[in-house]
């Protein structure tokens, strides 16, 4: 009884206490002018819709209340989109919370002399930890357009001059890849009206068009309705800027702006706050609290949200290997995102896009073609298509080549010929040929049919092999035939696209030799013929700036330039003989291995550059690049990040993606913020 009596005593004492408490609050905060709070950020709940589960619904109340506590005085809160509105009470603000370009165009254009009214102090950071957004460049799903380049005859439309990821950041994207922007492009005031007009052109089959929204309206576009799901296509995003940021105006005391930025840093120890605000880290520091312009040396104490663009076939969207960004650091099998069953062992690589991976294998009782598409984000099953593929080859009877996803559809392609057309989102299928017989292909099927298909310029790419349809270009929407071009059986290396001595063309292998076709009519437009007979021609060949980059296993590594119609070799390398895996290029360097040994050589000249030998590197190897460091995938399953501009074998981080060693020949594929690996029997995701 008496330590009942002392707990009641206790709890009484401690009303008491935190009575007085918010008497004392309630006093100071009446004794103090309030301060006035606007919040322009698009995700805050009164600016937005409740359409998406638990996103864009921040709760800025929250943050007000949490101000009043830490300052001891009372904050008014206003929402709005623009501080230029006729309430002058916006304009007088203490604290403005909204995107950065489009509060420091407001503030510009307020401003009556050369100082800025707010400075910036802190930036929000979402769920992921990240201060940055992007402005994605999107097309309709059944444009054929796959990159940047491939929108010269499109309508474009950017957003408005104040959106830095949607206007000064898109136009420095598409200044980049060749394309001048007029002055006069159309301006979408809003995402939604911009993809809206995307879609609207398709729909009346007018000239295509394509825009540029902001990452953060991404889902919001589709959890609305605005937009259907997969009715719009990201084929290229700009570089990071920064998102949602904190200013103070700059008519406040030193002392208070010190106060107040300290009281904004410290939304990220408390736990309740960041899940209202729908933040990881709560606001970091970007300037001092004098209010200075934040130096790029205080951004890069943050690293931002790092994504890759999708990766649709072979090799990536451009064939080449490429992404924008490696992570120095490989997670473990324990990391697993998901894992997808599959029934045994595959060569072919992975395919990712518009959030679907694709990935070939064989039924259980090895007499079917299976193809298996998966949720990106989740790793749910969505479909299956299979179909009856009878035949033995060497290293298994599973497709070879890369599933082609483009503009909403999958292209299919089996090692026995078999080409099918199905919708990406439901497997549903739309067309289908068998490319060896219809072509009269007759060579004998070793490795299989191991050439992916490609599209460009409106065109599916092909080569049957056969007497009269060496190469073809097929409708890709039905499958029919717009041209073939005579020559020789088909190699196993899959084709690139460029531009030669001024002139757009497909460059691949044929049995024989190597050549460059003219993608409008399949006319071919040089040879070259390797010094030793008997090459597989496996690797895929390489399209830089200093040439074409050939590797084979009886004449090494070359680099054939074009002083004349017909190219010469430029530089090689016999000693090294990759026989299956395609070299990479980045940071002005080829890296190849052979025989256990990865080799380093200068591009331009292929001069080697140092090799070392590593115990993983015995067999085959895959490789994807970004622009200072190598990924390597090992036959047995591990995965390696190297530094691509060391003077020497740099190795930053190494991880198996199994738990055991494991036999698979798979390219990976490297998609937004996650590798997709393939292994006997399983598909797995990792994070990076």
């Amino acid at each position: 009884m008496n330590l009942l009596r002392q707990t009641a005593a206790n709890c009484g004492l401690r009303v008491l206490v935190l009575a007085a408490m918010m008497v004392w609050v309630r006093t100071l905060i009446a004794a103090n002018p309030p301060l006035t709070m606007v919040v322009m950020d698009p995700l805050a709940a009164p600016l937005s819709c409740p359409c998406v589960a638990g996103y864009a619904q921040r709760d800025y109340e929250q943050l007000a209340e949490f101000l009043e506590l830490r300052l001891s005085r009372e904050v008014t809160l206003s929402f709005c989109e623009s501080l230029r509105l006729e309430d002058k009470r916006l304009r007088q603000a203490d604290i403005v919370i909204g995107k950065r370009s489009v509060v420091e165009a407001d503030s510009r254009s307020l401003a009556s002399d050369q100082e800025p009214l707010y400075c910036p102090v802190g930036s929000l950071t979402d769920r992921d930890g990240s201060p940055w957004q992007q402005g994605l460049v999107v097309v309709h799903r059944d444009d054929p357009a796959l990159r940047i380049e491939d929108l010269r005859k499109h309508t474009l439309y950017l957003g408005p001059q104040d959106c830095a990821e949607k206007h000064a950041a898109a136009r420095r994207l598409f200044q980049k890849h060749g394309l001048n922007i007029p002055a006069n492009t159309p301006i979408s005031a809003a995402c939604s009206d911009g993809a809206t007009a995307v879609i609207e052109a398709t729909k009346i089959g007018g000239p295509p068009a394509a825009t540029v929204i902001s990452s953060y309206a991404q889902p919001l576009l589709e959890g609305c309705g605005t937009i259907e799901r997969g009715d719009l296509r990201v084929i290229a995003r700009t570089e990071n800027v920064p998102f949602i940021t904190a200013f103070l105006a700059s008519k406040l005391p030193a002392t208070l702006r010190t106060t107040l930025t300290e009281a904004l840093l410290a939304v990220g120890d408390e736990p309740l706050l960041r899940l209202a605000l729908e933040t990881k880290q709560g606001f970091i520091q970007l300037a001092s609290p004098e209010g200075k312009t934040p130096a790029e040396s205080d951004q890069s104490r943050f690293e931002p949200k790092r994504i890759n663009g999708d990766w649709p076939g072979w090799r990536g969207p451009e064939r080449n290997g490429q992404v924008a960004w490696l992570p120095e650091t490989l997670p473990t099998h324990k990391a697993q995102r998901w894992r997808g069953t599959l029934f045994g062992e595959g060569v072919g690589g992975v395919a990712v896009a518009d959030g679907v991976v694709v990935v070939g294998d064989r039924d259980l009782a090895d007499e079917q073609d299976v193809f298996h598409a998966f949720e990106a984000s989740t790793g749910e099953r969505l479909w299956m298509f299979d179909y009856p593929a009878a035949g033995r080859l060497d290293y298994g009877n599973s497709p070879r080549a890369t599933p082609l996803l483009c503009a909403g559809y999958a292209y299919l392609l089996g090692a026995f010929g078999q080409l099918h057309c199905c919708h990406l989102r439901t497997g549903q299928l739309v067309w289908k040929r068998h490319i060896r017989e219809e072509f009269q292909a007759t060579d004998e099927l070793v490795w299989g049919v191991a050439s992916s298909p490609l599209i460009v310029e409106g065109r599916l790419i092909i080569n049957p092999g056969g007497p009269k349809a060496a190469i073809v270009a097929l409708d890709p929407r039905t499958g029919k035939t717009l041209w073939q071009t005579a020559g020789q059986p088909a190699a196993f290396a899959s084709f690139v696209y460029g531009e030669l001595q001024g002139r757009r063309q497909l460059v691949g292998f044929d049995k024989v030799s190597c050549g460059g076709w003219d993608i409008v009519n399949g006319q071919r437009l040089w040879t070259y013929t390797a010094k030793v007979p008997g090459d597989f021609n496996v690797p895929t060949p390489l399209l830089l700036a200093e040439g074409v980059l050939l590797a084979s296993e009886n004449n090494g590594l070359r680099l054939l330039r074009f002083a004349s119609p017909m190219p010469d070799i430029a530089a090689s390398f016999t000693r090294l003989k990759p026989d299956m895996h395609t070299p990479i290029a980045t940071a002005g360097r080829i890296f190849a291995v052979h025989d256990g040994r990865i080799c380093c050589f200068e591009a331009r000249t292929l001069r080697l550059l140092w090799s070392a030998f590593d115990r993983s590197l015995k067999g085959h190897v895959s490789m994807v690049a970004a622009a200072d460091r190598v990924l390597l995938q090992t036959q047995q399953g591990e995965l390696l990040i190297i530094d691509a501009q060391a003077d020497e074998l740099k190795i930053l981080s190494r991880n198996h993606a199994f738990r055991r060693e494991v036999s698979t020949y798979a390219h990976p594929a490297v998609a937004g913020d996650a590798i997709f690996v393939r292994g006997p029997g399983k598909l797995i995701c990792l994070p990076l």
